[in-house]
């Protein structure tokens, strides 16, 4: 990621591995700070052809009004597919606060659904970690 490590990438889970059996979203981050942004989907299976939506929303305040920019990932595809899906977005707007909705067209669960956020580009380096997130050293030799 632009040749970075944890130091200057932040990197938190937004949705730990669950089945989605219904539309929702995630809880509001503030990404004030950082440049670019990159969501992380993974899942262990998708409902069908019609498959699981996730859209990145943004706000001005944490309980504002969220709206969609565009930065969405389709997980399509047959079940029991492990996949990622992974889709960047600049962090260009005055709006710092973001979150994610999902919505898989009440077509079964999607299994085993991860959201990852990763945000880079930061304004101060070194950053601090989200309490839920270990990283380690770089390994600079072989």
């Amino acid at each position: 990621m632009l040749g970075e490590n944890g130091s200057a990438i932040s990197y938190f889970v937004a949705l730990s591995g669950t089945n989605l059996a219904a539309a929702g979203s995630t809880n509001a981050s503030n990404f004030a700070g950082y440049e670019l942004g990159t969501i992380l989907l993974a899942t262990a299976s998708a409902p069908s052809a019609q498959g699981l939506v996730v859209n990145v929303l943004r706000s001005g305040t944490s309980n504002g009004t969220f709206a969609g920019f565009g930065a969405s990932v389709g997980a399509n595809g047959p079940i029991n597919v492990h996949k990622l899906f992974v889709r960047s977005f600049a962090l260009d707007s005055s709006a710092c606060w973001y979150k994610a909705s999902y919505d898989n067209n009440n077509v079964g669960s999607a299994g085993i659904t991860t959201i990852v956020f990763a945000l880079q580009e930061a304004r101060n380096v070194p950053i601090t970690q989200n309490t839920n997130t270990v990283t380690y050293s770089d390994i600079l030799g072989g």
